[in-house]
């Protein structure tokens, strides 16, 4: 994922993700989730940040199209350290009980590893976008 074709979408089953700048990586969710999708997306995530040379890099998350987390992976996500790029998860498109599994997976994470950053739901792109910037002037101002 490092070099000219950053940007581009790759796919880890039936998942699709990309590295954007400065610092977004974006996971469009189709399906059950397995534990080697989880890791394929921590694998994105730590190439985005060193490719970026970034110390602000957030989730976006499309969960419209997400069916089950399956338990290998709710615990890969759970135990996996929280990097110290990792500034935050904004979610979209997720209806009311996939909230719920990404709320949990949230709190068992948080549990685990105290200063877990803050997860967002929003209903569009747009709004998760925005979070991400707003909270991206939060954490460096100066810009």
């Amino acid at each position: 994922m490092v070099g000219a074709d950053q940007e581009e979408w790759r796919s880890t089953g039936a998942h699709t993700y990309r590295c954007e700048r400065p610092g977004i990586v974006f996971l469009r969710i189709s399906g059950d989730l397995a534990e080697s999708n989880v890791a394929a997306f921590f694998d994105a995530f730590g190439r985005c940040a060193a490719a970026y040379a970034t110390r602000h890099v957030f989730w976006l998350v499309d969960l419209g199209g997400m069916g089950s987390m399956l338990p290998d992976a709710r615990k890969l996500a759970a135990r996996t350290p929280v990097p110290p790029e990792n500034k935050g998860m904004a979610i979209f498109g997720a209806s009311f009980s996939q909230r719920a599994i990404a709320t949990l997976v949230n709190k068992a994470t948080s549990l685990l590893q105290p200063g877990t950053p803050p997860l967002a739901f929003h209903d569009l792109e747009a709004e998760a976008r925005a979070w991400i910037e707003r909270r991206r002037s939060e954490l460096d101002p100066e810009g």
